[in-house]
């Protein structure tokens, strides 16, 4: 089973300065390669794949006197900027994204792939040491203790490992390990359990259990706005505007660490007590062209929460049911079944006018979360054993198998 391990790199000057090197070169074979395949299609109407562009690779640009520096590197890191620009070509035509761009030297994130050859099988990654090539030996790191024993044991079944700066001059390397999956967490306390995602309250459960939401941007507003009016009075090209630019960007990658951490800690409790989680197949980027909300989803990053239940769901073997986003979870009595279809967004609580139980409009969306998600899971009901439906994959598709209900009785 693939799994990233994320580690921070502690890289000396000399390092350093041959891990930027390396990511200038990377970057710039990668504009060179998006040239030639744009160039030579556009002349011979030929479409240039990895043979022919590794080609010119070898026999021209490692040799020429204008990009003497590319000779510094290995060449096996650099290949992976041409098979990272043909993949950026697939997704054009596949997934119709933008067309690739050339990269630029001022781009907030720069990165390169080591391939696995490219990567030392005899690391120890108990002694906070790595060795990546030739050039680079012996780069201090730091991860969990957990994560050091999960590479060191896997360390042969290594696929790749993605070197990247952020824009406050860290260095991380992401690496990714075909290993073992994590062992099986403790038996559940709930079997089910319906989430409600909001804005005032981050989460609520079907059973009570509420996350807040910590807004992390929202409470520290004030230091940000003092960072970037510094950051605007300093002299453009001075080295004191750099040094604003550096101190912003860390305490924007502290508040993104804090988020991250929280985000974390909710889904690890959530999979840790329950077997199956119901959630809405919420249309976040619909959601972000609403002005009013935009800033408050933002803040709460409800794709990355998605994202993390959907691969821990794979570690641990639980179980993910997304309800449809037009499914009124809001609007319907979770007693009885009435649907207020006067409901607005200003109203937190309802009064039913067919059963007369008052709701929370949280609390009550995350019951009726569960009874759907418990109907699409196709739970065995009194008679007939119905096949359960498949779990929710990774790109967050939901396979509902159909049943006849004449077999039940």
């Amino acid at each position: 089973m693939l799994k990233a391990i994320k580690i921070r790199l502690y890289p000396n000057k000399e390092q350093e300065s041959y891990l930027s090197n390396l990511l200038g070169s990377y970057r710039v074979v990668y504009n060179l390669a998006l040239n030639y395949k744009k160039e030579a299609y556009k002349e011979t109407k030929e479409n240039y794949r990895l043979k022919e562009i590794g080609k010119e690779l070898h026999s021209n640009w490692l040799k020429s006197d204008e990009y003497f520096y590319l000779k510094e590197h290995n060449t096996k890191v650099l290949k992976q900027s041409i098979i990272n620009m043909l993949d950026s070509y697939k997704r054009f035509f596949v997934n119709k994204t933008g067309f690739p761009k050339f990269k630029s030297k001022h781009d907030n994130k720069q990165s390169c792939r080591f391939p696995s050859e490219a990567i030392s099988k005899k690391n120890n990654y108990l002694s906070n040491r790595i060795t990546l090539t030739t050039k680079l030996k012996d780069i201090k790191f730091k991860t969990s203790d957990r994560y050091k024993k999960y590479l060191d044991k896997n360390k042969l079944n290594i696929k790749s490992a993605t070197l990247t700066k952020n824009k406050s001059g860290s260095y991380y390397l992401s690496i990714l390990v075909d290993g073992q999956a994590n062992p099986q967490l403790p038996k559940p306390n709930n079997e089910f359990i319906g989430l409600d995602l909001g804005i005032k309250t981050f989460i609520v459960g079907s059973d009570g259990t509420e996350f807040e939401n910590i807004k992390i941007k929202r409470n520290n507003q004030k230091k940000l706005a003092k960072l970037h009016r510094e950051l605007s009075k300093k002299q453009k090209g001075s080295s004191n505007r750099n040094k604003a630019k550096v101190k912003l960007a860390k305490f924007y990658e502290k508040l993104n660490n804090q988020k991250e951490n929280y985000l974390h800690k909710v889904t690890n409790q959530l999979l840790n007590e329950n077997q199956v989680i119901i959630i809405e197949d919420l249309n976040v980027r619909g959601m972000m062209k609403n002005h009013h909300l935009a800033r408050s989803l933002q803040e709460l990053s409800l794709h990355r929460f998605k994202e993390m239940l959907l691969y821990k769901s794979e570690w641990y073997g639980r179980d993910i049911v997304q309800v449809d986003r037009y499914f009124p979870s809001s609007k319907l009595c979770s007693v009885c079944g009435y649907k207020n279809v006067n409901l607005t967004l200003q109203d937190r609580e309802w009064l039913c006018p067919e059963c007369g139980t008052n709701h929370d409009r949280d609390a009550n969306a995350a019951v009726n979360i569960l009874k759907e998600g418990k109907k699409l899971y196709n739970i065995p009901t009194r008679c007939g054993d119905l096949k359960p439906v498949e779990k929710t994959s990774l790109d967050g598709s939901v396979k509902q198998e159909e049943f006849d209900l004449r077999n039940i009785t």
